[in-house]
């Protein structure tokens, strides 16, 4: 049998994740997520996938966030009939992904790249999968899903096929998460070297080249920034993926307000997105660690606490703008590329007492990668705006992997002799980096694939 694997995203680059694996004619696609970051990411959002989409009996999703699921609802009009896979979680917080990206592009100049009514299609060829560890026969391929820890529902994919009746496969690392994070479990590390061993490893590579801070600065971070805007009345605002990462930052407010150490401050979660996110995660606890799952035995609910509000329409969010005195805000998108984060940064950039928490990775030409990188203007909805606020990055709180993490997850996978890396989800030059260390650690032939790039698994 032939085998390819073709790059359709995240090649040299941090988003669009999307896959494509033929054996003999039958497609799988993994992952079809948006491209963030600038016009020319607009204009790939919108070209068709170089395949044949008919002939692709199934996408799995790794795990909802829109750089991964995105683009899927194209897929409708092209002529998809396969099947929509993944865990039950990812499929839940894609559908609500989903429905948000449609109803904003209804509001894009050049014309809405897809509607409801494909994100209805897509959704009702929607099928969980039974959960990590059971594979699930789909066409030639064998398909197994092992947690991720990255966020909700986050999974690796473990594709097999026959080849000259040998065995066959390749594993999708997704995005990874960090090893003693809370809330969620650790990415998967137990494999099993008879079931789970492979030829082919996609992994990411986000932070390949660079550490983060020990997660104990978090707290402390977070406490001094808190204080801080108690003292002086500043906002704290907190650009945010409404998906996971939201989440993570309530649970370590929550672990404050239980220590006696948020001083009452109001925390606001603004955005209907990121609120039936919370709500998604409550009702998925099997995903939740055992540090998790005691607080919630105790009666703790980990993602709740009095001080918490809600602003999920346009109105509370327009009130949560106009909020006296010190506040926390906790708003989308996480890169501040859209989102109601900014009429907040429009208003508080320029106020010395204003706190931006950047607690994500921040792509090339972004907003959030501006007021990273210290501009002291960005333009605002064509307004230039002044940047008298702190501005700090959190990279404890970050839910991806760094280096030593990828790497060590890397070390306990069962690899055949012979066994090949492809290294994406990366700007080139972590990309790069990390190909350099998996040769020199592990002695795999680890390749960073271009954009359309067609590799044979042979």
């Amino acid at each position: 049998m032939v085998a390819r694997l073709t790059f359709l995203g995240a090649a040299r680059g941090v988003t669009g994740s999307c896959y494509h694996l033929e054996v003999d004619g039958a497609g799988l696609l993994v992952d079809c997520g948006t491209f963030q970051g600038d016009r020319d990411a607009e204009r790939r959002n919108r070209e068709p996938l170089a395949i044949d989409v008919p002939g692709v009996l199934a996408l799995v999703l790794t795990h909802g966030h829109l750089d991964h699921v995105g683009r899927t609802p194209m897929l409708a009009r092209a002529g998809f009939a396969g099947k929509v896979l993944g865990h039950g979680a990812t499929l839940d917080i894609a559908r609500v992904i989903l429905d948000d990206s449609a109803k904003l592009a209804r509001r894009d100049p050049a014309g809405p790249a897809y509607g409801a009514e494909d994100v209805e299609a897509m959704a009702s060829r929607m099928s969980a999968l039974p959960g990590y560890r059971k594979p699930v026969r789909v066409g030639p391929f064998s398909i197994t899903l092992y947690d991720a820890g990255h966020i909700l529902g986050s999974s690796s994919v473990r594709v097999e096929w026959s080849s000259g009746g040998q065995p066959r496969a390749i594993l999708f690392s997704g995005d990874l998460g960090v090893a003693g994070a809370p809330l969620l479990r650790d990415p998967n590390t137990a494999w099993d070297p008879a079931r789970d061993s492979v030829d082919f490893v996609v992994t990411e590579s986000t932070y390949g080249d660079r550490l983060h801070g020990p997660r104990s600065e978090v707290r402390d971070e977070l406490q001094r920034v808190v204080e801080r805007a108690v003292r002086d009345g500043g906002k704290v605002l907190i650009p945010a993926f409404s998906i996971g990462r939201t989440q993570e930052i309530l649970y370590e407010l929550n672990a404050m307000v239980e220590a006696g150490k948020l001083a009452g401050i109001p925390v606001v979660v603004d955005g209907p997105l990121g609120l039936s996110a919370t709500r998604i995660y409550e009702r998925h606890t099997d995903c939740y660690d055992d540090q998790a799952m005691q607080l919630l035995r105790r009666g703790d609910r980990p993602l709740e606490f009095d001080s918490l509000h809600s602003a999920g329409d346009a109105r509370a969010s327009r009130a949560a703008v106009e909020l006296d005195g010190p506040a926390i805000i906790i708003a989308g998108s996480g890169m501040c590329q859209g989102g109601r984060i900014r009429h907040h940064l429009q208003r508080h950039l320029p106020d010395p007492r204003t706190d931006v928490l950047l607690v994500g990775y921040q792509a090339g030409r972004t907003l959030g990668r501006d007021l990273q990188e210290g501009r002291k203007q960005v333009y605002l909805d064509g307004e230039e705006v002044e940047v008298r606020a702190r501005v700090t990055t959190i990279s404890g709180l970050s839910a991806h992997a760094d280096r030593d993490g990828l790497a060590d997850w890397f070390s306990h996978l069962p690899r055949r002799p012979g066994a090949a890396a492809f290294v994406t989800h990366g700007e080139e030059p972590q990309s790069r980096a990390f190909a350099r260390r998996l040769s020199d650690r592990f002695g795999v032939r680890a390749e960073v694939p271009a954009m359309g790039e067609v590799a044979k698994l042979d």
